[in-house]
Protein backbone atom coordinates (compact mmCIF):
# COMPACT_ATOMS: atom_id res chain seq x y z
CA UNK A 1 0.00 0.00 0.00
CA UNK A 2 1.36 3.65 -0.94
CA UNK A 3 2.10 5.82 2.22
CA UNK A 4 0.48 9.02 0.83
CA UNK A 5 4.51 10.51 0.83
CA UNK A 6 4.44 10.82 4.44
CA UNK A 7 6.87 9.28 7.09
CA UNK A 8 6.27 6.83 10.08
CA UNK A 9 4.36 4.29 8.31
CA UNK A 10 2.95 6.64 5.61
CA UNK A 11 0.95 8.84 8.52
CA UNK A 12 3.38 11.54 9.76
CA UNK A 13 6.53 12.97 10.62
CA UNK A 14 8.60 12.05 13.58
CA UNK A 15 7.43 15.20 15.26
CA UNK A 16 4.02 13.34 15.06
CA UNK A 17 1.76 16.43 14.17
CA UNK A 18 3.35 17.52 10.80
CA UNK A 19 1.81 16.23 7.35
CA UNK A 20 3.40 16.79 3.98
CA UNK A 21 0.76 18.09 1.29
CA UNK A 22 0.05 15.24 -0.84
CA UNK A 23 -0.70 15.69 -4.80
CA UNK A 24 -1.70 12.64 -7.12
CA UNK A 25 -1.56 13.97 -10.69
CA UNK A 26 -4.52 12.24 -12.66
CA UNK A 27 -1.63 10.42 -14.66
CA UNK A 28 -0.79 8.65 -11.48
CA UNK A 29 -2.52 5.06 -11.26
CA UNK A 30 -3.24 5.07 -7.86
CA UNK A 31 -6.31 7.43 -9.31
CA UNK A 32 -8.19 4.49 -11.32
CA UNK A 33 -11.65 4.38 -13.66
CA UNK A 34 -12.77 1.84 -15.54
CA UNK A 35 -13.67 4.13 -18.07
CA UNK A 36 -10.46 6.07 -18.14
CA UNK A 37 -7.54 6.06 -20.24
CA UNK A 38 -4.06 8.37 -19.26
CA UNK A 39 -3.20 10.55 -21.29
CA UNK A 40 0.08 12.66 -20.29
CA UNK A 41 -0.80 13.91 -16.60
CA UNK A 42 -4.21 13.34 -17.05
CA UNK A 43 -6.57 10.67 -16.04
CA UNK A 44 -9.88 11.34 -18.97
CA UNK A 45 -13.32 9.37 -18.41
CA UNK A 46 -15.65 8.91 -21.03
CA UNK A 47 -18.03 6.25 -22.52
CA UNK A 48 -19.66 6.03 -19.49
CA UNK A 49 -22.82 3.27 -20.19
CA UNK A 50 -25.44 4.53 -17.95
CA UNK A 51 -26.57 6.43 -14.55
CA UNK A 52 -25.42 6.20 -11.11
CA UNK A 53 -21.46 4.44 -12.36
CA UNK A 54 -18.50 4.72 -10.23
CA UNK A 55 -16.25 6.90 -12.73
CA UNK A 56 -13.07 7.67 -10.46
CA UNK A 57 -11.64 5.55 -7.44
CA UNK A 58 -8.54 5.96 -5.88
CA UNK A 59 -6.14 6.40 -3.95
CA UNK A 60 -6.04 3.94 -1.58
CA UNK A 61 -3.85 5.40 1.23
CA UNK A 62 -3.32 5.57 4.83
CA UNK A 63 -4.24 8.74 6.62
CA UNK A 64 -3.54 9.93 10.27
CA UNK A 65 -6.21 11.29 12.33
CA UNK A 66 -6.96 15.31 11.77
CA UNK A 67 -9.15 17.43 9.84
CA UNK A 68 -8.25 17.79 5.73
CA UNK A 69 -9.63 19.28 2.83
CA UNK A 70 -9.04 16.75 -0.43
CA UNK A 71 -9.36 19.19 -3.76
CA UNK A 72 -10.43 17.29 -6.81
CA UNK A 73 -9.11 19.18 -10.17
CA UNK A 74 -10.22 18.44 -13.64
CA UNK A 75 -11.82 19.62 -16.67
CA UNK A 76 -15.54 18.95 -17.07
CA UNK A 77 -16.18 18.30 -20.99
CA UNK A 78 -19.63 17.44 -21.18
CA UNK A 79 -21.94 17.42 -18.44
CA UNK A 80 -23.71 14.47 -18.91
CA UNK A 81 -27.53 13.35 -17.64
CA UNK A 82 -28.25 12.48 -14.13
CA UNK A 83 -26.75 13.17 -10.59
CA UNK A 84 -23.41 13.82 -10.23
CA UNK A 85 -22.12 12.44 -6.81
CA UNK A 86 -18.47 12.47 -4.37
CA UNK A 87 -18.14 10.77 -1.32
CA UNK A 88 -14.89 9.58 0.84
CA UNK A 89 -15.07 5.96 2.20
CA UNK A 90 -12.23 3.08 2.91
CA UNK A 91 -11.25 -0.41 2.63
CA UNK A 92 -12.22 0.07 -0.92
CA UNK A 93 -15.72 1.41 -0.34
CA UNK A 94 -16.83 -1.05 2.79
CA UNK A 95 -17.52 1.97 4.44
CA UNK A 96 -18.94 5.63 3.47
CA UNK A 97 -18.36 8.05 6.37
CA UNK A 98 -19.32 11.11 3.99
CA UNK A 99 -21.43 11.49 0.81
CA UNK A 100 -23.06 14.37 -1.17
CA UNK A 101 -24.64 15.22 -4.45
CA UNK A 102 -21.81 17.38 -6.59
CA UNK A 103 -22.96 21.12 -7.02
CA UNK A 104 -23.16 22.39 -10.50
CA UNK A 105 -21.24 24.91 -9.83
CA UNK A 106 -18.32 22.68 -8.84
CA UNK A 107 -18.64 20.97 -12.04
CA UNK A 108 -18.52 24.03 -14.42
CA UNK A 109 -15.72 25.54 -12.06
CA UNK A 110 -13.71 22.04 -12.10
CA UNK A 111 -12.98 22.02 -8.58
CA UNK A 112 -14.46 19.76 -5.43
CA UNK A 113 -13.43 20.71 -2.45
CA UNK A 114 -14.34 18.63 1.00
CA UNK A 115 -13.20 19.55 4.24
CA UNK A 116 -13.67 16.53 6.83
CA UNK A 117 -12.44 15.05 9.78
CA UNK A 118 -10.72 11.92 10.47
CA UNK A 119 -11.04 11.05 13.95
CA UNK A 120 -8.57 7.77 13.66
CA UNK A 121 -6.35 6.74 11.07
CA UNK A 122 -7.89 5.37 7.70
CA UNK A 123 -6.00 2.88 5.89
CA UNK A 124 -7.35 2.19 2.14
CA UNK A 125 -8.90 5.54 1.61
CA UNK A 126 -10.55 6.73 -1.35
CA UNK A 127 -12.41 9.38 -3.04
CA UNK A 128 -14.94 8.11 -5.18
CA UNK A 129 -17.43 10.05 -7.93
CA UNK A 130 -20.14 8.71 -9.62
CA UNK A 131 -21.84 10.27 -13.15
CA UNK A 132 -23.59 8.77 -15.42
CA UNK A 133 -23.97 8.75 -19.69
CA UNK A 134 -22.26 11.68 -21.40
CA UNK A 135 -20.20 12.18 -18.41
CA UNK A 136 -16.81 13.23 -19.85
CA UNK A 137 -13.77 14.81 -17.97
CA UNK A 138 -10.32 15.17 -17.50
CA UNK A 139 -9.44 14.43 -14.05
CA UNK A 140 -6.27 17.08 -13.43
CA UNK A 141 -5.37 15.49 -10.05
CA UNK A 142 -6.54 15.03 -6.29
CA UNK A 143 -4.77 16.99 -3.76
CA UNK A 144 -4.99 16.12 0.36
CA UNK A 145 -4.07 18.72 2.31
CA UNK A 146 -4.24 18.49 6.55
CA UNK A 147 -5.98 21.83 7.82
CA UNK A 148 -5.51 20.65 11.94
CA UNK A 149 -5.72 18.18 14.61
CA UNK A 150 -9.25 16.62 15.14
CA UNK A 151 -11.78 17.52 17.61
Amino acid sequence: MEGAGLTRDGLESPQGSAFTPLVIPGSDPRLQSEYGTRDKDLLRISKVPDEGRRILYGPHISLPPGLFRFELSFDLEARGRGMVTVDLARAGGHRDFYLRRCFEWELQRGLIRISHALQQSIDRFELRLYAGTGFVMAVKQLAVFRLGEPK
